[in-house]
């Protein structure tokens, strides 16, 4: 009786929420369940390769049965694991190699989650952010909720709460957001989010432009709630928010998305606060609202001076590298062909031709279907009154950034809009935003009069905006092809592309809401759900045969060893994570006093000034010192040409040496005493003789 009453009761609490209200708490619900049971999509698990050599991974959700496995041949069974390392997107080598292992660094450090990690060469500050944020104990942690879960769940789970919680809490502040401003079009407002969220330009960067774009929408909708509300409890909650968001947009210290995207909320907030007269809120101002608004200042501008304050020194260093202290852009180097390179991702996501862009995250973009908006509104003119102040500020704001990116900005005027920190290429996260926005805006005001129109042009217009835009991409493809040669979209996808474009251009400007998100919605979930991993564990980082000898040999060293490491890719990186102290790795800002010991004289400053990931070489103990940044592939690769022997190395403490494949041999002149030598020949583990 007790356990029926109890059911009704929660049935009756459920059957109260409202239907939005109901969306979110499934939504944090399913995002727990994903966090308690330890599932992520980091491709983490492509590390294991070269980590674990001879150990594929074993942790994807979705993996090969042993029972399967009895029943192929060892050459089937090679190539479906083949496909499932593929799977992992080795592409994404900043969230493998530095980003995800420089998290976990964190946790194995002792005392765990500092502001300086001492095991990372001489010294790295991790609250600047490298792609992503680091857990570190520290005020400011309480701007950063994505890393909340490295503090009481654990690497596995953590991973899991980050990866997720920028996902979740993306779509949420953007689902809010966009009620607001399609004025209770919830539906609308949550397919707008979810378009967005599941965009192959978020799912290609492992989710990192969610990041920051929710704490532009936090702030952008905890502001208009501050100003909106008449309840207390509604301007405390938002105060707090907005404080928090803005400290948090601010640390993230990536300003070609920072900018971009810090303009396209100003314009939205500004279109808000204008349509919603929330001016009139300051006519007469309650002392309550105005002590929530000083409140906010205060906790932003508070986190915000600890956060300088602990990052100065580094600060000052970031400011005077070659890259990217000094990239700057005055726009104008973007194309037309790569403006609408998102309209190929279906393909482009999973193999991008390297003639026309440089890897698959680069190809990654939105399906932009802003021309079909503004064709819309320059055939329609209820449509252009309908747009109303907010629609024309969204449209400005859009415009603006466009001509930048095509054109350009004088230089002043790009120094003045700060624009010139927004290099083109990495502004489309903001473009993207931005025309999802007016999409579903434009969306929701047809559909309002959908089925009232009854002039032969008001149903012929869908139409004739269907073809142009068809006609337009067809014409976007050609250009790709000149742009690629061989190697663009074959003419099949063109065509195919085109006409879906079309086809969908003539749904959303003839209002029917229901067909233009079912076909986006399919498009956009057939584009991007396969390309992040679903995984399980870290077993390759920390339970392999390589990690226990790293483990065990810095918990039998009286001191803090610092470890050596010769080939393979950022092995450094590993020993970090399972926390020892390594030389090389991924430095930001970049440790010159470490580089000036070797370089008194400053004659490869250039070299070692910037953004790097740090691999060493030996070339003979009588070989001098040297540097050398190739930058294979776009990627800043500093070379460091030292001896395992060098009296500095000695001074710092370097006492191990990881060797992988043929550099075991190129290392006997150094005389190094043996330790440990892996079963499958990959790797072999040195001592420096201490005389």
């Amino acid at each position: 009786m007790l356990k029926h009453l109890r059911m009704k009761s929660a049935t009756e609490f459920i059957g109260r929420l409202s239907p939005a209200t109901r969306l979110l708490l499934c939504l944090w619900l399913l995002f727990l369940l994903l966090v308690a049971c330890g599932i992520h999509g980091s491709s983490i698990g492509w590390s294991a390769q070269y980590w674990t050599p001879g150990q594929p991974y074993s942790g994807y959700l979705f993996g090969i049965p042993k029972s399967f496995e009895k029943n192929m041949s060892p050459d089937e069974v090679e190539r479906a694991r083949e496909l499932l390392m593929a799977k992992s997107r080795w592409i994404r080598g900043d969230e493998i190699m530095v980003a995800t292992p420089y998290a976990l660094s964190q946790l194995s450090h002792n005392p765990p989650f500092p502001v300086v990690n001492t095991n990372i060469g001489t010294g790295q500050n991790m609250l600047i952010p490298v792609q992503e944020e680091f857990p570190v104990l520290h005020v400011t942690a309480l701007a950063r909720p994505a890393t909340w879960g490295y503090f009481f769940l654990g690497p596995q789970r953590g991973l899991a709460w980050y990866w997720w919680f920028q996902v979740f809490s993306c779509f949420t502040c953007l689902y809010l957001l966009l009620v607001v401003i399609l004025r209770g079009h919830k539906g609308l407002a949550a397919f707008g989010a979810f378009w967005f969220c599941a965009s192959a330009y978020i799912v290609g960067w492992s989710v990192w432009p969610t990041h920051v774009t929710f704490f532009a929408a936090l702030v952008c909708v905890s502001l208009y709630y501050l100003l909106a509300s008449e309840k207390r409890s509604t301007q405390v909650i938002c105060a707090i928010l907005s404080g928090l968001g803005t400290a948090g947009f601010f640390m993230i210290l990536y300003p070609p998305w920072q900018v971009s995207l810090g303009y396209l909320f100003f314009f939205l907030f500004l279109g808000l606060f204008i349509r919603d007269r929330l001016y009139l809120s300051f006519k007469s101002i309650s002392r309550h609202r105005l002590l929530c608004i000083t409140g906010a200042c205060l906790l932003a501008a508070g986190l915000i001076a600890s956060f300088v304050i602990a990052c100065l020194p580094a600060f000052r260093i970031m400011a005077g590298t070659v890259y990217p202290g000094n990239r700057v852009s005055l726009g104008g180097d973007y194309t037309f062909a790569l403006l609408f390179k998102g309209m190929y991702n279906l393909i482009t996501l999973y193999d991008a031709p390297p003639a026309f862009l440089a890897n698959e995250s680069e190809a990654a973009s939105f399906y932009h279907l802003f021309p079909a908006v503004i064709l819309g509104i320059l055939l329609s003119k209820q449509l252009l009154v309908k747009m109303g102040v907010f629609g024309w500020l969204l449209l400005f704001n859009l415009l603006v950034m466009l001509y930048f990116m095509l054109v350009g900005f004088p230089e002043r005027l790009a120094k003045l809009t700060l624009l010139r920190y927004a290099v083109p290429h990495r502004m489309d996260l903001a473009v993207g935003a931005a025309s999802i926005i007016l999409c579903i805006y434009v969306l929701a005001l047809i559909s309002e009069k959908a089925g009232t129109a009854t002039g032969w042009w008001d149903k012929l217009r869908p139409v004739v905006v269907g073809l142009i835009i068809t006609v337009f991409f067809i014409l976007h493809g050609l250009a790709t092809v000149r742009a690629s040669g061989t190697e663009g979209p074959t003419v099949q996808w063109i065509l195919i592309s085109s006409l879906v474009a079309g086809f969908v251009s003539f749904s959303l400007i003839s209002g029917r809401k229901e067909i233009f998100c079912g076909v986006m919605g399919v498009v956009v979930v057939a584009t991007g759900a396969l390309f992040n991993p679903l995984s399980t564990n870290l077993s390759h980082i920390y339970r392999s045969e390589l990690a226990q000898q790293v483990i065990r040999l810095n918990k039998q060293s009286p001191t803090r060893p610092l470890w050596l490491c010769y080939g393979n890719i950022q092995p450094d990186i590993l020993i970090n994570a399972l926390g020892g102290r390594a030389l090389a790795g991924t430095h930001w800002p970049p440790q010159l006093s470490l580089w000036e010991k070797f370089d008194s004289q400053g004659v490869n400053k250039n070299a070692y000034n910037g953004l790097a990931q740090i691999a060493l070489v030996y070339d003979g103990e009588a070989s001098q010192v040297t540097f050398k940044s190739p930058g294979e592939d776009g990627v800043p690769v500093l070379l460091v040409r030292i001896s395992p022997n060098n009296p500095i190395l000695k001074s710092l403490g370097a006492r191990y040496v990881l060797a992988f494949d043929d550099h075991q041999q190129n290392l006997a002149p150094a005389a190094l005493n043996p330790i440990y030598k892996s079963p499958t020949g990959k790797f072999s583990i040195f001592e420096i003789p201490q005389r």
